[in-house]
């Protein structure tokens, strides 16, 4: 809803953005890759919500009757990751292309998107490890 309102009151800043994008190549390479690394982030962090024990049993979580509603919420929060993913990758196919405020709010929404996913991972993950330490 941020990237919204941002994109109709606020619709040059996103021009900027893809205007930066398309001048300079090297940020071509480098910033769109923040979605990338932080899919990555969540695929691990993935694995510490569903098997928050490495060293014990995680047999009362997956008995949980729960449990496939927190596998669920974990495969869409990677899924979400994952189109942020794509967004990044239409960008550097297709930028030469697009329009500058396009860029700018696809790169933006990947990125903002992406980054409340991993940090709701995160969170989780602390919280599930939280419940089943002793």
């Amino acid at each position: 809803m941020a990237i919204i309102a941002f994109l109709i009151y606020f619709p040059h800043k996103f021009e900027q953005i893809g205007e930066i994008f398309k001048t300079n190549n090297e940020l071509w390479k480098f910033l769109l890759s923040i979605p990338l690394v932080i899919c990555s982030f969540s695929i691990g962090y993935a694995w510490k919500i569903l098997n928050p024990i490495s060293n014990g049993s995680n047999r009362m979580l997956h008995e949980w009757p729960h449990y496939w509603k927190l596998k669920y919420r974990v495969l869409i929060s990677i899924s979400i990751c994952f189109l942020c993913v794509v967004g990044s990758l239409v960008i550097w196919v297709f930028g030469s292309v697009l329009s500058n405020s396009t860029i700018g709010y696809t790169f933006i929404g990947s990125c903002v998107i992406s980054v409340t996913a991993a940090i709701n991972q995160l969170l989780a993950a602390f919280r599930v490890r939280e419940l089943m330490e002793p």
